[in-house]
């Protein structure tokens, strides 16, 4: 997943954070974003993406509140994120969906879990690239420890996962989940450090 997300994200050439997950959507893969009211309502969720047969393209649907409430901005994007995931990671199977029902059918395949598993992988890599995340944690990290001392290690990591989460506008909990686990591995850098008393990350 990893590595998949680093070749998508080569092609902005020029990264900004936080990642402009639409020109990949759009630009990199031609793949349309449309809205569709009532998605959560009335099947319990915020997109999903299937083929559009006229236009020879897949289409993204979003709920309409996701671009109606500025509140769920961050879904939208890590929603956005998972359905371009599936499309790399399960694009053959997608092609055969032809109305939201297909969709759901295929959630309920034996496998599914894995599946959307590695899609929200991919998703979290593509808003997430380790190696930013890396650098902005150690500036972070640097600099609260020299004002904060190193008497609250879990101040410390949730001050950063909070900044971290706003500046690559993704929900506190993608932050989180990602910030803990490889290949970034964060919080145990920061543990590790402020149990030696230093003033950087390795």
């Amino acid at each position: 997943m990893e590595r998949i997300a680093h070749e998508e994200l080569r092609k902005l050439h020029d990264i900004t954070i936080p990642v402009d997950i639409e020109t990949i959507v759009e630009k990199f893969h031609n793949i349309e974003i449309d809205v569709q009211r009532g998605l959560k309502d009335n099947y319990y969720t915020w997109g999903m993406v299937g083929p559009d047969l006229d236009k020879k393209k897949f289409v993204i649907l979003i709920d309409d509140q996701l671009l109606d409430l500025d509140h769920l901005y961050k879904i939208y994007r890590i929603t956005v994120a998972e359905e371009l995931a599936h499309v790399l990671l399960h694009g053959n199977a997608i092609e055969k969906v032809r109305n939201i029902q297909d969709f759901k059918a295929l959630q309920n395949h034996p496998n599914w879990h894995e599946h959307d598993r590695n899609a929200k992988w991919l998703a979290a890599a593509l808003l997430m690239p380790p190696g930013y995340i890396l650098d902005d944690s150690r500036k972070l990290y640097k600099q609260l420890v020299s004002t904060a001392g190193f008497g609250d290690p879990k101040g410390v990591k949730k001050y950063i996962r909070n900044l971290l989460a706003d500046k690559y506008h993704v929900s506190v909990s993608a932050m989180e989940y990602r910030l803990k686990n490889w290949p970034i591995n964060v919080v145990e850098k920061i543990d590790q450090a402020m149990q030696n008393r230093l003033d950087f990350l390795d």
